[in-house]
């Protein structure tokens, strides 16, 4: 992904296919992650793709007729119409004839597309035809033209080549990983060189052991001088072949060069002088050097006796007799060489300079001593050792740690001596076996569902047995709901059922993995192997050493005849301590799991009849179970299975039950492990899933729902409701949702009455009744609904009675009496109400009203297809006060194709509104019917006949965004709706609903459309977060002080308006944009005031004459510069919504795509309409962008026309914002803010106040010419 997300852990589970944001898996076929479930989904394929574009497939193996190329599978006659591989770039061999230059064209190789045959086939046919078929007893021939060899990827050139016809060159100076293995697969088959053979300058060669079949050299007379072998300055070359298991090289027409060699033994170049075959070579001096071959090498070893004297899992303790030689001195120490050999190796197999696989330990000649024997060394130790060195020369003895349990290793160990002696020692490779040891968790431990009540499950053996695997330990124990914790909230679940299920997260895991060690090289600087990333001892026998070491000599050959003595040096022994890593999880906490701490016990009894064991019923021999006694499902099972299986499937399950399957692998003693090491290693650490079974549809609806009326003394009835809870329901009862509503009796048709929570506890508490109150005369129905841990359970069935009213006799005249006063106060409140109405000035004119043209619009609403009939709208509470009146959470039936229900906004008008107020309120309506965009909040109906007249609109259910930005701040008020996690928006939030309501904005631009009140409290956010422009107008009484009256005027959003706005009042989609930016202040603010210590009246005067807010604290250069690019003081030179969508783009989700006007093919005509436009445009004079609100209203910079233009550009450079998934900070107290270099005077004066905003008042002289040169914006 492209954009910056909050970083998504996907559960172990998934392996290498990834997950989606919800940490849902994606298909097995996927690599890295995918944006949906299916294989056409992914980001990458596992294994193969099949087809191209929104076609492509992720495959395990290509379909038939298809063959695999690369990582695609392609038709035959795709395979055929490939190009040839180009030649490498900078190969010294590009305007040479390519060694496979037989071969012409891709072709067909049993389900594969190849362009070489592999290892033991040939070539046949012509280019439409060309196959590959096996190579005749004798070999194939395949003859390539010779060539130099400077790199891996030149080497894999001669893959397959037997016979070389020419010089072939190898000079290897840089190596990537395990090159000898990469060498021996490409240039193995060579039998034959006709020419000449050169090796020179190679420094991570060894040996030539990678040559393996080489059998021939043949000489061309008059070329390479007459060489036919030459072998030259190869630092680190310590073999030429393995005689013994080679056999010998013909070698004819030509003569030898081997020179400079400096660890390749004379003896070990001494064999070929019986393989050449050339009446010119001699042998010599000249042509085989026996000075420099070998001079800083050991080349007379004496054989060690390397052994193992003790194992365990991890650790061998190897001992070897110490090498004894006449001057002791100059034996600098050992080196023990250990490797995992699955199978024999040898000294040089696959093996180089600098990706040698094989381990090494160095051992100084002062630590191997001080296995001897003390006592004869505290005599005279020095004397003794220059007298008599072999005197008490004892084994020595070395541990390998960290090794591998259950793992085969091959060893020997090496001496090291200066070069002023030449002899040395090696042991012969001796191989081990350590002990067992602690098997791995068992990996991808999966739980499928089958039904309700079963699962299947299944997993993948342990990644290390460390021994041999025979059985798996199951054990399946049904978890209990930890109530407290979860409904300690008192949250509301009939509003939201699914929040309870939401709550509570599945999880999984196993034991850590193993670190796996990685040997890598490169070449350095001065062309010499530079290893590195291979763990070291701490001392290396390195050329300052043998110095060091050959001057201690020199020093102590001079002074024999004195007396020393040694001082040992101590060195003290740090361990460091892992840390731990505690993590809390959400499961843990909303759950009591049982298992956490379980271990199978060798020899542990699972039966129904032994005392302090596990009791439990064998239903098969190697299956145990615990079932609940009262509901007959299982609550744990006990499984022993054998290292074979590794599937099962587990029936009798309770439904919607959270269980937790744990799964050890457990391995047999080996006979050379002692039993309490066995009994404590035998299983590995759990593998774990935490999974909940699915529910079972119709438990969950109650029984039995009575409604009885009690005798009561009070006029209004009170009827006592009961009902049976579910038996058996999904998971555990949270609330019952209680509707009840008057039926009318000719009709039929219910009101839309009233609904409440009753919570489980409360309900139980209470004897299982529920009482009703007040109730009106008339017919009534009753449904309940149980809320469970799944959600919504099933409605009960309707319960029809009839509440009468009941009154105490010979009290009509109380009756008469207040019906008398009731209609005098209605006539003296119709006078002074006809009196205010006529004497004084109205006040529906101190509104801002959205408006359309009125040429348009009528000013009588006519009922079109959008009228609802009202019986369709079911009022379930009050969401807030709307501007007309209040607005209602509703359910409107069939509404929406497809749905019988939806959940929706009403909103009303007070009863008392005034005829202008109605039109204007159906008018609002009537401009939406014309939207139709994902980010303009939806009109879903009107009902306009009869009272009171109602909008339906799509339900946001966070509300209002600047609500939603106050609740969560850091120190919000607990009594502030929140719907979700306390944690402010993180700065990927915060773009993504900037691009939302910029779509949105561009959208209503594209219809011509001007809001002229874009604002936080008028943007609505969905519940997933999704943020859409609406309301046009509608809250304007909720946030009455966000509005200013300015004279006559209506009330106007000074805060969030342009200046044009404001000196004007113009308003178009420029003024529009303003408040755009001031939108995107107030969401990086949590919702603060803008300009805050400044009173309306100092707003309009600093706006107007070009003031812009300063930067908050905590806020990304990325957001501020977008609010600048919106507050340009001309409003041609502020970016249009759609050039706003355009920059937001790359950081947007995946889904924006689909859902924005933005992408639509009308959003990107008219993008790409606007671009043109705005590269045919001039280059404008510079002009004033306005100042920072700093304080002193000085001109930040200035700009030309097109600052959108380069504003816009900056932000597209950054691709990324390391604040991306922190949490936006709450404001802290600035500094008082200083004026700018070149202030530019403002007649109003400001000061910073404590809170970092601006107040009235005089900045000290002092403190302004203090910061004289000061910024007058600070960073974030």
């Amino acid at each position: 992904m492209t954009n910056i997300a909050k970083k998504v852990i996907c559960p172990s589970a998934c392996g290498e296919s990834g997950c989606m944001n919800n940490r849902t898996c994606c298909h097995r076929s996927c690599l890295g992650g995918c944006n949906g479930p299916t294989s056409r989904d992914c980001f990458a394929c596992k294994h193969y793709s099949f087809k191209y574009g929104s076609e492509r497939t992720c495959v395990e193996n290509c379909p038939r007729d298809t063959y695999k190329l690369f990582a695609r599978c392609v038709a035959q006659e795709e395979c055929r119409k490939m190009p040839p591989p180009p030649p490498l770039v900078g190969s010294s061999e590009t305007n040479q004839q390519r060694p496979d230059s037989n071969i012409k064209a891709y072709k067909i190789f049993n389900d594969s597309c190849v362009y070489i045959c592999p290892s033991g086939y040939m070539e046949v046919g012509d280019v439409e035809t060309a196959t590959c078929i096996p190579c005749p007893k004798t070999g194939c021939v395949r003859e390539c033209s010779g060539g130099k060899i400077d790199s891996i990827a030149a080497a894999e050139r001669y893959r397959g080549c037997t016979h070389i016809n020419g010089k072939l060159e190898i000079t290897l100076r840089a190596s990537g990983g395990n090159t000898m293995a990469v060498l021996e697969s490409s240039l193995g088959e060579i039998r034959e060189i006709v020419g000449c053979l050169q090796v020179t300058r190679s420094y991570m060669l060894i040996s030539l052991m990678f040559l393996k079949s080489l059998k021939k050299i043949v000489g061309v007379p008059g070329e390479n001088k007459g060489q036919v072998l030459n072998i030259f300055n190869n630092p680190n070359l310590e073999l030429l072949w393995d005689w013994p298991t080679h056999g010998p090289i013909d070698i004819s027409k030509g003569t030898l060069h081997i020179h400079m060699n400096p660890k390749l033994c004379y003896d070990r170049i001494l064999p070929l002088k019986n393989m050449t075959h050339d009446p010119r070579s001699e042998f010599s001096v000249i042509e085989v050097s026996e000075d420099n071959n070998g001079d800083q090498a050991s080349c007379f070893p004496n054989l060690l006796n390397l052994n193992v004297s003790e194992r365990r899992d991890t650790v061998v303790v190897l001992t070897w007799n110490m090498y004894c030689v006449e001057d002791i001195r100059k034996l600098l120490g050992y080196s023990l060489y250990y490797i995992v050999a699955d199978k024999d190796v040898t000294l040089y197999g696959q093996r180089d300079a600098c990706s040698d696989a094989w381990n090494v330990v160095d051992i100084t000649i002062d630590e191997a001593r001080l296995h001897s024997n003390r006592s004869a060394e505290l005599q005279d130790p020095r004397t003794d050792i220059i007298t008599n060195p072999c005197k008490h020369v004892q084994p020595s003895f070395r541990p390998l740690t960290d090794l591998r349990p259950y793992t085969r290793y091959a060893a020997y160990v090496k001496t090291y001596t200066t070069q002023q002696d030449k002899k040395g020692a090696q042991s012969n490779i001796i191989y081990f076996k350590t002990l067992p040891g602690q098997p791995s968790p068992p990996v991808n431990l999966i739980v499928e569902h089958n039904t309700a009540h079963s699962v299947n499950i299944r997993w993948s053996p342990p990644v290390m047995p460390n021994g041999v695997v025979v059985m798996y330990h199951v054990e399946i124990q049904a978890n209990s709901y930890n109530k407290p914790k979860i409904l300690g909230s008192k949250f509301d679940y009939c509003t939201n059922p699914n929040a309870l299920a939401n709550k509570i997260k599945a999880g999984h895991g196993e034991g850590p993995p193993e670190l796996q060690r990685e040997v890598t090289g490169e070449l350095a600087s001065n062309a010499s192997c530079s290893c590195k990333d291979r763990p070291k001892s701490g001392v290396r026998f390195t050329s300052r050493a043998e110095e060091e070491r050959i001057e201690s000599i020199n020093f102590e050959n001079e002074l024999q005849n004195e007396v020393y003595i040694k001082s040992e040096k101590i060195r003290a022994k740090v361990k460091n301590r892992p840390k731990r890593s505690i993590e809390q999880s959400n499961l843990q906490t909303m759950l009591v799991i049982l298992s956490e701490n379980n271990r199978p016990i060798i020899g542990f009894n699972y039966s129904n009849s032994t005392d302090g064991e596990v009791k439990c019923s064998r239903i098969e021999p190697n299956v145990c179970v615990i079932k609940d006694n009262t509901t007959g499902y299982v609550k744990s099972l006990f499984y022993e299975l054998d290292s074979n299986t590794s599937t099962l499937t587990v029936n009798g399950l309770r439904h919607c039950t959270w269980y937790t399957v744990n799964v050890w692998a457990c391995r047999m003693k080996d006979d050379n492990e002692n039993k309490e090491t066995y009994e404590k290693t035998w299983c590995s650490d759990r593998a774990y899933n935490t999974f909940r079974t699915l529910e079972l549809m119709n438990a969950d609806v109650i029984g039995n729902l009575q409604a009885d009326i009690l005798p009561s003394n009070k006029t209004l009835p009170e009827v006592n409701v009961t009902w049976e809870p579910p038996k058996n329901p999904n998971g555990f009862l949270a609330a019952y949702k209680v509707h009840y509503s008057r039926v009318e009796d000719s009709t039929q048709v219910q009101d839309l009455g009233f609904q409440t929570c009753v919570s489980s506890d409360d309900y139980e508490t209470n004897g299982r009744t529920y009482m009703l109150r007040n109730l009106i005369a008339g017919n009534y129905s009753i449904k309940v609904t149980p809320i469970t841990v799944s959600g919504a359970g099933n409605l009960s069935e309707i319960f029809i009675f009839i509440p009468e009213r009941t009154a105490n006799p010979g009290h009509e005249w109380i009756w008469g009496l207040v019906g008398g006063c009731v209609v005098m106060l209605m006539v003296v409140g119709g006078g002074i109400w006809y009196a205010r109405r006529g004497l004084l000035p109205p006040n529906e004119g101190n509104k801002l009203f959205a408006r359309v043209n009125p040429e348009y619009v009528s000013t009588v609403y006519v009922p079109d297809e959008w009228e609802v009939p009202r019986s369709n709208i079911e009022f379930i509470r009050e969401l807030g006060q709307g501007s007309f009146g209040m607005v209602y959470e509703g359910i409107a039936k069939n509404i929406e194709k497809g749905k019988p229900e939806t959940r929706c906004a009403v909103k009303t008008v007070n009863e008392h509104a005034t005829d202008r107020e109605r039109i204007e309120f159906l008018n609002e309506a009537s401009v939406m019917k014309a939207f139709d965009t994902f980010h303009v909040v939806r009109l879903l109906g009107v009902v306009s006949r009869g009272q009171p007249t109602l909008v339906v609109m799509e339900l946001m259910e966070l509300g209002d965004l600047k609500t939603y930005l106050r609740s969560h701040r850091p120190d919000a008020d607990t009594s502030l709706p929140k719907k979700d996690t306390g944690n402010p928006p993180t700065l990927q939030n915060i773009l993504q609903m900037a691009i939302e309501i910029a779509d949105g904005m561009a959208y209503l631009s594209a219809k011509k459309f001007v809001h002229r009140d874009l604002a936080a409290r008028n943007c609505m956010v969905a519940g997933d977060l999704t943020v859409k422009v609406g309301d046009f107008g509608m809250t304007r009484d909720i946030y009455e002080t966000d509005y200013y009256r300015k004279g006559t005027k209506g009330l106007l959003p000074v805060r969030w308006m342009s200046p044009e706005s404001l000196k004007d009042g113009v308003f178009s989609s420029s003024s529009d944009v303003w408040s755009y930016g001031v939108v995107l202040w107030e969401m990086v603010t949590l919702a603060m005031l803008p300009y805050q210590g400044l009173s309306n009246e100092q707003v309009v005067r600093y706006v107007v004459e070009g003031g812009v807010m300063e930067r908050p604290e905590h806020c990304p250069d990325r957001l501020y510069e977008l609010m600048r690019a919106c507050w340009a003081h001309r409003a041609p030179a502020r970016p249009t919504f759609l050039q706003l969508a355009a920059d937001l783009a790359p950081q947007a989700m995946p889904y924006f795509r689909h859902r924005s006007f933005f992408h639509s093919p009308q959003g990107q005509e008219m993008y790409a309409l606007q671009r043109s436009t705005l590269e045919e445009e001039q280059e404008m004079p510079e002009v004033n962008v306005g100042a920072v609100a700093t304080g002193s209203g000085s001109n930040l910079f200035g700009v030309s026309g097109r600052l959108a233009s380069w504003v816009l550009s900056s932000l597209r450079s950054r691709g990324s914002d390391d604040a991306a998934t922190e949490p936006l900070q709450p404001l802290q107290p600035l500094p008082p803010l200083q004026p700018a270099a070149t202030p530019r005077a403002l007649p109003l004066a400001l000061k910073a106040g404590p809170n970092g905003v601006l107040r009235d008042g005089s900045a000290p002289a002092a403190t302004a010419a203090s910061a004289a040169a000061a910024p007058a914006t600070t960073g974030c």
